[in-house]
């Protein structure tokens, strides 16, 4: 079926809320440019939506009963039969029971990634973005900025030099707004009193560094304790039904121990993670020396980690390879994190300068200085601008989940943040 696009649901993001059963459930509806969009709720599960699918999506939202979305998508789409346009409004009335009662609640979906199918999606702005932590006045406003241009998520990046107090306000803030929240840290950068007070703020889940099973190499990267405050941080986690994740730095070292870190995380109750290469592309290089992965190294760690994962029943995603930057230690890197999350995402520091996940560190453009349309504009985000659609594969490749967005192995895929010092 095909529709002018001037008929179709408006680019933005469009923000619902429902019952399941007595629970309160935040659904948000993001529109593209091409009449496509993206079904989200709480922080939890999500869908891709064709335009067609968009139009039932948010009729059915608005509360109109079947014969009246019918009635409404034979009217804008030309081609399709009333019999199969009542199937496909009963699939999305099923769509919508299945995200009203999530199974889990991390926003762990594939729509970071590009699409399975081989078609273009034309994005109006990424799906999620990684903030960096800062003064909470300085930093709400682009949070509002972020909202307006449609980016339903926000992941705050703790910094270990600042107030604890501040990342709280900071989660208020998104809440306000309608924002899915998330917070990365290491467990001991924030005291349990800090995970509780973020919690109550409107926290949807609370992203921790995990780097060894063992709490000698973690804490002799994270600092001496941190292994034990990442107990107490999972503990007050499930106290307070709040998600937790694990952040896994893959280095020479970590590794050769991905097995007990899948079993530890497993043992835990950690159902999702998130795995990151520090890398470096020869092997045998200084970097390599100096802890970094080689990039021939990535497909059998990958491999290694689907493995892992599916005998242990846990959910995993992959964040873009971070480049070793021989002016840092593997530590800092470790710390520092990767620069933004999946596929769709971008990073933004705490003085509104905007990164795109992969490349040169270079600087897209300013919210508080810029209109969305010109950051959006920039040639770091041509690739989702003009059409977001999967990767072409080399001939060897594995069809790992770390290769659908580009080759881990070529190093123009990855975030290169050493010309300018990194991102902290």
């Amino acid at each position: 079926m095909s529709a002018r696009a001037t008929d179709l649901v408006a680019p933005g993001l469009y923000h619902f809320s429902r019952l399941s059963g007595s629970f309160p459930v935040r659904l948000h509806l993001r529109v593209d440019p091409d009449g496509s969009g993206l079904l989200m709720a709480n922080a939890s599960q999500a869908a891709h939506l064709s335009p067609v699918g968009v139009v039932m999506a948010q009729a059915a939202l608005e509360g109109l009963d079947d014969t009246q979305i019918i009635a409404r998508v034979q009217e804008l789409f030309a081609g399709g039969g009333v019999a199969q346009t009542t199937r496909d409004v009963e699939g999305v009335r099923k769509l919508l029971d299945d995200l009203l009662s999530p199974d889990d609640n991390y926003p762990i979906s594939n729509y970071d990634g590009p699409p399975a199918a081989a078609e273009r999606r034309r994005l109006m702005a990424p799906f999620q973005a990684h903030v960096a932590q800062g003064e909470p006045l300085l930093v709400a406003p682009l949070l509002q900025a972020l909202w307006n241009a449609g980016v339903p998520h926000v992941t705050f990046l703790a910094q270990p030099d600042l107030p604890p107090e501040g990342l709280v306000r900071l989660v208020e803030c998104a809440e306000d707004i309608g924002m899915i929240a998330g917070l990365r840290t290491a467990a001991s950068w924030l005291s349990k009193a800090a995970i509780r007070e973020a919690a109550m703020a409107g926290l949807d889940f609370l992203k921790l560094i995990l780097l060894s099973a063992e709490g000698a190499e973690q804490d002799a990267v994270l600092g001496d304790g941190d292994h034990e405050a990442l107990l107490q941080a999972l503990a007050a986690c499930h106290d307070l039904e709040l998600c937790p994740v694990a952040q896994v730095p893959l280095t020479d070292a970590s590794a050769d121990g991905i097995p007990e870190i899948v079993e530890f995380a497993a043992a835990q109750g950690l159902a999702n993670l998130e795995f990151f290469a520090i890398a470096c592309p020869e092997s045998g290089s200084p970097a390599d020396a100096a802890g970094a992965l080689p990039a021939q190294a990535l497909p059998q760690v990958a491999t290694q980690i689907a493995e892992c994962a599916d005998e242990c029943g846990a959910r995993f995603l992959w964040a873009p390879p971070v480049r070793f930057d021989p002016a840092r230690s593997v530590a800092d890197h470790v710390r520092a994190g990767p620069r933004a999350g999946a596929e769709a995402s971008i990073r933004v520091e705490a003085d509104g300068t905007v990164y795109a996940p992969r490349g040169p560190r270079e600087p897209c453009g300013n919210l508080l200085r810029q209109s969305w349309e010109t950051i959006w504009g920039h040639g770091a985000f041509a690739r989702y601008r003009e059409g977001l659609a999967a990767v072409s594969r080399c001939p060897t490749c594995p069809g790992l989940q770390l290769c659908a967005a580009a080759c881990p192995k070529d190093p123009t895929g990855w975030s290169d943040d050493a010309d300018t010092g990194g991102a902290q």
